[in-house]
């Protein structure tokens, strides 16, 4: 009974005390956006990796923050950005 007490009560505080564009609604958005656009690169490994050839266009359909589609360099710059993060394949 106390637990349900205590989710009424996070529920109302989420609801009217955290801004509209908290934190946690935009990390749920981008898990469901990844899990997209994820979901559409590795079905032919079953979900669990991608082929390297498709990185940059992994990356660049990610949408929001995750994503480098809203950035202003050329392929190139984007390029070099993914060899900086020293992803693995």
């Amino acid at each position: 009974m106390v637990n349900l007490f205590i989710l009424i009560i996070l529920q109302q505080f989420d609801l009217y005390y955290l801004p509209d564009d908290n934190v946690l609604d935009r990390f749920k958005a981008d898990v469901t956006n990844f899990k997209l656009v994820w979901k559409g690169y590795s079905k032919d490994f079953d979900g669990y990796k991608i082929r390297g050839d498709d990185l940059m266009k992994f990356v660049m359909d990610l949408k929001g923050d995750l994503g480098m589609s809203n950035m202003k360099n050329d392929k190139k710059g984007r390029e070099r950005d993914l060899i900086i993060m020293n992803l693995q394949a």
